[in-house]
């Protein structure tokens, strides 16, 4: 009898509800690069996030921080390698808490005097990342490649960035940056921001971020200016 009670009771009881995701903190998994070294200059970074649910992340790459985008609980993005050791780390965070991944990729690359990289805060938008050369020559998604040696490495359509300009020997100078807000996607405006990197990983290394918001799309608006100095003055 006793048996055939408890049997009852626990027939009738409420099936437990699972943990949602929320209520533990994500993890993060960095499935390519896996490490090791490459001769690529630009790679993707994809991977996955436990908890579906967020939609951005963070990634790290050799101090430099920007936001990751998170789809289905997955990511895929495109960066610009520095020559040498590069230490990347993917963050994702919900109430419970912080999860992280870190991978070390040793790239054998050509140096870069000078990288520009753009990024924003919504998704689904398209911004497009100019960068005006100092001998008048601008470097765009229609016009990637500039006689000096620029080049836009990488162009993203659906949000968030990064796009990155690079420059392997940078002309001195004056460099203006400019963005297109091509396409909103319904958001009435979006941050953005530059982050001006030169001669990396040297005694020289110049560091330098610009912030803009945007409120309407159509035309270039400019962020910023930089100078590049003469090499031979400097050096």
């Amino acid at each position: 009898m006793i048996a055939l009670l408890l049997a009852a009771a626990l027939a009738a009881a409420p099936t437990p509800t699972p943990l949602s995701k929320a209520g533990a903190a994500p993890t993060v998994s960095i499935t390519s690069p896996s490490g090791g070294w490459t001769t690529n200059r630009v790679v993707k970074i994809s991977g996955s996030v436990s908890d579906t649910a967020l939609r951005l992340g963070r990634i790290c790459v050799n101090g430099s921080d920007r936001p990751l985008p998170l789809r289905g609980g997955s990511f895929d993005i495109s960066l610009v390698l520095s020559p040498g050791l590069n230490v990347i780390e993917v963050t994702a965070a919900n109430a419970a808490g912080e999860g992280r991944a870190k991978v070390s990729l040793f790239a054998k690359v050509p140096k870069i005097d000078l990288r520009v990289v753009l990024s924003w805060d919504t998704d689904g938008t398209d911004l497009d990342l100019h960068v005006l050369e100092p001998d008048g020559e601008e470097s765009w998604y229609q016009h990637r490649e500039t006689k000096s040696g620029g080049s836009l490495d990488v162009d993203v359509t659906d949000g968030f960035g990064p796009e990155i300009y690079t420059q392997a020997n940078a002309q001195p100078g004056e460099y203006t940056v400019s963005v297109d807000y091509f396409s909103d996607h319904g958001h009435a405006q979006t941050e953005v921001r530059v982050d001006v990197l030169l001669w990396e990983g040297t005694d020289r290394e110049v560091r330098e971020t610009f912030y803009k918001m945007l409120t309407r799309t159509g035309g270039k608006i400019e962020i910023g200016k930089f100078q590049v100095k003469d090499r031979r003055k400097v050096e």
